[in-house]
């Protein structure tokens, strides 16, 4: 499906995946941009933008980006403030400036608002919190689909104690900028992450899984933590068309487990696990309250 979009017709499809999916009313940008300005951002959200502004172009995340240093911060800040305004219970959170600057380069402020807004609050709703509840439950899912897939490399793993969850939650927070994927294979990601409506967040954990599987034969190989953690950080960088791993992600017989009320019910049975080992039991409410929030739609197509 990605590649059935031209690079002219990207920013249409991710304006009309942004719209239907959160419903702005008209303005709500710009009001939320003024208010932000005017001082309804809390001063330590603006100060950590501020921060984190001067770490997102140039860096290893969106390598290979030549952007015009002084218009793109501008835009980025814009962008990450009016969003802070408009959701204060989720404010600001890292990761969210990598989101936002890659949307800047398709898309103008008002639409990467949008898109920002769906990936936060549709996408991956309970990722972007100070307790990362969503994040813990949605790894600890992630893992056991790829223990049931492939349980000899998931057992190589846990004999050297590495977790995957470390890398592969940056992946999601991310959207896969964190993933050094080289920006016309994540543009062509993104095309599908619009693409997919409901099926989302089941989207981005196929693509994590055949991201991670690709590396299969050398994680195998590698018996020191540190070469699987750089293996797993590298894992993007080694991929050149999206098509190929976009088809070992679909190719996954997943159909099931990752329908909404299946998904549902692995994330409150992940919860209560996790929960159970000794997490806070704020994860079980995070899983519900994800479940409760799924329903409405995302999709793009008329």
């Amino acid at each position: 499906r990605a590649g059935e979009v031209a690079a002219l017709e990207r920013p249409a499809l991710w304006r009309r995946a942004a719209r239907r999916a959160v419903r702005l009313r008209p303005g709500r940008y710009g009001e939320r941009l003024r208010a932000a300005r005017e001082g309804a951002c809390p001063p330590s959200v603006a100060k950590q933008i501020e921060k984190d502004l001067h770490r997102t172009f140039g860096s290893v995340h969106v390598r290979g980006v030549r952007v015009p240093q002084a218009e793109a911060l501008s835009s980025l800040r814009n962008v990450l403030l009016a969003y802070a305004s408009h959701n204060p219970r989720v404010g600001y959170c890292q990761s969210m400036n990598f989101v936002a600057a890659v949307l800047l380069l398709v898309v103008d402020e008002e639409t990467a608002f949008a898109c920002l807004a769906t990936v936060v609050e549709r996408v991956l709703q309970g990722h972007f919190a100070d307790d990362m509840a969503m994040s813990l439950v949605d790894g600890s899912v992630l893992r056991g689909l790829l223990s049931a897939k492939d349980p000899q490399l998931m057992r190589h793993l846990e004999e050297m104690q590495v977790a995957p969850s470390l890398v592969t939650a940056q992946w999601l927070l991310t959207c896969f900028v964190a993933s050094a994927m080289p920006l016309s294979a994540l543009l062509r990601v993104w095309d599908c992450l619009f693409l997919e409506g409901d099926a989302a967040l089941p989207f981005l954990l196929r693509l994590c899984a055949a991201l991670f599987l690709s590396r299969r034969d050398e994680l195998l190989a590698a018996h020191d933590p540190g070469e699987v953690y750089l293996l797993l950080m590298q894992s993007g960088a080694s991929v050149g068309s999206a098509v190929p791993l976009l088809a070992a992600a679909y190719a996954l017989p997943w159909d099931a487990p990752l329908l909404p009320h299946a998904l549902a019910q692995l994330r409150t049975s992940h919860a209560a696990t996790l929960v159970a080992d000794g997490a806070p039991e704020a994860l079980v409410l995070a899983a519900q309250a994800a479940a409760e929030g799924a329903g409405g739609a995302l999709g793009v197509l008329e």
